[in-house]
């Protein structure tokens, strides 16, 4: 009996440190996730009316790099994914955008997030952004917000097509992605705590 004991003890041991280090990692990974990682050279696979690059323009830090899109036409300079290569955004709170606008003037933006596809306007999120000229760390909710016909946004699975415009450039002009993350509740406040926007990514 006690050599039984012994040996349920030492699996009952090796049961819990084995879960701990499973459950760790996705416990880990679903409090941010950078949806395009720059310094890895990830791009988006869809620059419409747009010209992609990285570049070391504006960049946040020494040895890092931003995303630089310039318009090839009047209203351009569309990036996007459809499907994106990180597409799984259940269980976060907030996409985190960092923009520097050089242009001088202010742009509206607008973010789409489209669940599924085919799918209606009505179904579909849009989020309208003002990127003032400079330096702009913007939030997007995930969480509690409707779609465009006033549905809840539900994003259970992985999405179909994201994708970030501005409303009026011009051609020739550029803008600056210099992050671009996933993050939860608890991430915003670690940030605000520590007096930082967060933009240095998920790395």
């Amino acid at each position: 009996m006690r050599i039984f004991a012994e040996k349920l003890n030492k699996a009952l041991v090796l049961f819990f440190v084995t879960s701990f280090f499973i459950l760790l990692p996705a416990a880990a990974q679903a409090k941010k996730m950078d949806i395009l990682n720059f310094n890895k050279g990830e791009t988006p696979t869809d620059g419409i009316k747009a010209e992609v690059s990285l570049s070391e323009e504006h960049a946040l830090k020494k040895n890092a790099v931003t995303l630089k899109v310039k318009a090839t036409e009047d209203g351009g300079a569309c990036i996007a994914e459809c499907p994106p290569k990180k597409g799984v955004w259940g269980g976060f709170d907030f996409i985190k955008l960092g923009i520097f606008n050089p242009t001088g003037k202010p742009l509206k933006f607008i973010f789409v997030i489209k669940p599924t596809t085919p799918i209606k306007y009505q179904d579909r999120y849009d989020a309208e952004l003002l990127v003032k000229p400079g330096k702009n760390d913007l939030e997007i909710a995930l969480t509690g917000v409707s779609t465009n016909g006033g549905g809840a946004l539900v994003l259970k699975d992985r999405i179909a097509i994201w994708s970030l415009s501005p409303v009026a450039i011009k051609k020739d002009d550029s803008y600056f992605v210099q992050y671009f993350r996933a993050c939860t509740q608890d991430e915003i406040e670690k940030d605000e705590k520590a007096g930082v926007s967060g933009n240095l990514g998920a790395e």
